[in-house]
């Protein structure tokens, strides 16, 4: 293969990773080929293995990338609105919170195929067990333990990891379960618009929040 220009092999690793986040989101590691990717990234097989070293490493960093965007996304999100305000309250740090979570995940965005990379790995196993909690975890965890440290009552560390938990998993059920709730036949069965569902979250998780630092607080 003739040497490419500094700019070219940057293009060309774009091209590659562009195509390898739509096909192994939409397809699974074992449902893609190398060949359909570089079908896709118009450019030959031995591209892949001189910038990424084969299809286990591209299928790892085409993930990491999906994840560490998703992941600075909320940081920023949630820090430049907890800048906005001199004094905020718990609810203000929640609603950041749902609105950073949710954000990049309904946008039609890079969000979304990183889900179905989530939902592929379910059955896959094919990315290092530690990536998502170096890449994701520890820093999502810094940032919203210093949220509620800022503006809610005192927390066992390992009570407010499991408080955030607790709102996540809500959150991600409205998001994938909202849509069967509809009924064209009458009313809906609960709110549709997604700005209720959040409002209810975080009503429903500072309250729990509070209850789970009482015992805390009469010690």
């Amino acid at each position: 293969m003739a040497s490419e220009p500094k700019n070219g092999h940057a293009e060309t690793q774009e091209r590659i990773l562009h195509a390898a986040e739509r096909l192994f989101a939409m397809q699974g590691y074992d449902g893609t080929s190398i060949r359909d990717i570089t079908a896709e990234a118009d450019c030959n097989v031995a591209a892949v293995n001189y910038h990424f070293g084969g299809k286990d490493k591209l299928y790892v960093e085409t993930f990491r990338r999906l994840l560490v965007d998703l992941r600075d996304r909320r940081i920023v999100s949630m820090r430049r609105d907890m800048s906005a305000v001199s004094d905020p309250s718990l609810e203000y740090f929640l609603e950041s919170f749902a609105n950073a979570f949710l954000e990049p995940l309904v946008d039609g965005s890079r969000g979304r195929l990183l889900l179905s990379f989530f939902a592929n790995e379910m059955t896959g196993n094919h990315l290092p067990k530690d990536l998502f909690l170096d890449e994701f975890i520890r820093p999502m965890v810094q940032v919203t333990t210093e949220g509620l440290q800022q503006t809610g009552p005192p927390l066992d560390p390992m009570i407010a990891r499991m408080c955030m938990m607790s709102i996540v998993g809500q959150l991600l059920h409205t998001l994938k379960g909202l849509p069967f709730f509809s009924n064209p036949k009458g009313p809906p069965l609960v709110p549709t618009e997604l700005g209720d569902h959040i409002k209810h979250v975080v009503r429903f998780s500072a309250a729990g929040i509070r209850a789970c630092a009482a015992p805390m607080e009469a010690s």
